[in-house]
């Protein structure tokens, strides 16, 4: 995939920094390419639900943020991105110290971009899927719900 405008990382590394949830709950961007963004997160007891797993709560925020964040790679200067759907669906428990999530644009178009993500952790060296998504991104000019930047 090839991104729309010169700037791209410079971009999204901005916009990550505007957003203030991932570092509330601890998520770190380890690889940021075009369409493709890559995170982990260190478990936490306050980011636990009833039971001790990584709370449904958060892992869909991590599967939002990826998804997002590897589609505003694929935005032309002066465009952002909003979350208009996001489906998770939960395969296991996540019982882990560690998680990884990966966000990729599957379609990125004119309006819209359709993206996926996954979060996993490691078991004796075998990935075990947590959850994963669909997500529709509206594109929009910036101004529109936000100031303009670079």
């Amino acid at each position: 995939m090839e991104p729309r405008h010169s700037k791209w990382k410079e971009y999204v590394e901005y916009k990550i920094a505007r957003n203030k949830f991932h570092k509330l709950i601890g998520l770190e961007f380890v690889n940021i390419q075009p369409g493709l963004i890559e995170a982990e997160l260190v478990f936490r007891d306050d980011l636990q639900q009833q039971n001790g797993y990584l709370h449904g709560g958060v892992s869909s925020a991590i599967c939002d943020m990826v998804s997002g964040f590897a589609s505003y790679t694929m935005v032309e200067q002066d465009q952002q991105v909003f979350t208009v759907e996001c489906k998770v669906s939960y395969y296991n428990p996540g019982i882990a110290d560690r998680f990884y999530a990966k966000g990729w644009v599957d379609k990125p178009g004119k309006r819209f971009h359709f993206s996926a993500s996954e979060i996993y952790y490691l078991r004796d060296g075998v990935k075990v899927t947590v959850a994963k998504s669909t997500t529709t991104m509206a594109v929009v000019e910036a101004g529109v719900v936000a100031p303009k930047h670079m």
